[in-house]
């Protein structure tokens, strides 16, 4: 036998055990990128094709394949299903497959919350929820793929948590980053120390170190919490109460719909909602007139020792 043919059949003894086939790969059945490929392989289309064309990708570092079932046609990509860059189709014919990651990442931060407007369901029972999670191994077929994506205008309804959250004491975290999303782009950000933090108590006045608002650092506030204020108002930084109209804030999610909504500004049909003002300072709520109401909001972070 050459030494081809035992690399192959080495490799094709390997891919056979489900065990191994995780850890080298995720894959989403049903999708097909359709980005220009960097490369395209043809294969004879049998029940080995697709992990040829795995292999084929692991052997060029590339970031991820799709492949035809049908024609057996192999196509290498430098980008992901869920990069904020990548397009994509839906074919029964088609699976998506990429060398396995464990963490969701843009920019060089890590991804651990995606928080998704008007899904139906709460955004901060997601957070608190330490039995769920995306990642590790990260499997985009979970979710839909824009749920992992910065770019907003795709498909998602729900929320994607990463299993750092659910081990946020021990992850070494070092900053938190919130951003506050809109037609794919950023409308608000904070920037926050995680050291020593838990995943509630980083998000606190005393812990902000940068933002678009830029009164966050100076001013007072009657409440700052992941927790906020009833049940209807989540990750609320507020500065004060004046009888609904003239209450000002800097951003509230408003969570849930239980009937005790005392303001019209948290009367929100579909939740959640990602509201937050406009302006570079605090504002009174008024009439909305200088608010607006968010696509995603984002939780990620930057890891240490």
């Amino acid at each position: 036998m050459t030494l081809s043919g035992l690399q192959e059949l080495l490799f094709l003894m390997a891919v056979a055990s489900a065990e191994i086939r995780q850890e080298l790969y995720s894959v989403a059945r049903g999708y097909r990128l359709t980005n220009p490929p960097m490369s395209t392989v043809g294969y004879k289309p049998t029940k080995w094709s697709a992990m040829w064309c795995l292999n084929h990708c692991l052997a060029l570092s590339c970031a991820s394949s799709s492949f035809s079932q049908t024609e057996g046609i192999c196509e290498l990509h430098s980008v992901k299903l869920y990069d904020g860059d990548s397009t994509f189709m839906q074919s029964n014919d088609w699976v998506y497959m990429e060398p396995r990651s464990d963490v969701l990442s843009w920019d060089g931060w890590t991804v651990v919350f995606r928080g998704q407007s008007e899904t139906g369901t709460s955004i901060y029972s997601a957070w608190l929820d330490n039995n769920l999670y995306h990642d590790h191994p990260l499997l985009p077929p979970r979710l839909k793929p824009g749920c992992f994506s910065p770019n907003t205008s795709r498909p998602c309804d729900d929320h994607f948590r990463s299993k750092i959250v659910s081990t946020w004491e021990t992850a070494g975290v070092q900053l938190v980053k919130v951003l506050l999303i809109k037609n794919n782009q950023v409308r608000g950000e904070i920037i926050f120390n995680g050291i020593g933090t838990n995943k509630m108590s980083w998000f606190s006045p005393t812990r902000v170190i940068n933002s678009t608002w830029t009164d966050l650092t100076t001013s007072t506030f009657n409440k700052f919490s992941i927790k906020g204020h009833i049940k209807t108002r989540r990750f609320l930084i507020s500065h004060a109460y004046k009888s609904c109209k003239r209450d000002t804030i800097w951003m509230v999610v408003i969570d849930v719909n239980d009937g005790r909504r005392p303001c019209s500004w948290d009367n929100a049909a579909n939740t959640p909602k990602l509201l937050y003002t406009t302006n570079s300072e605090k504002t009174a709520i008024g009439t909305l007139t200088d608010f607006e109401y968010g696509d995603v909001m984002t939780i990620l972070v930057k890891l240490g020792n």
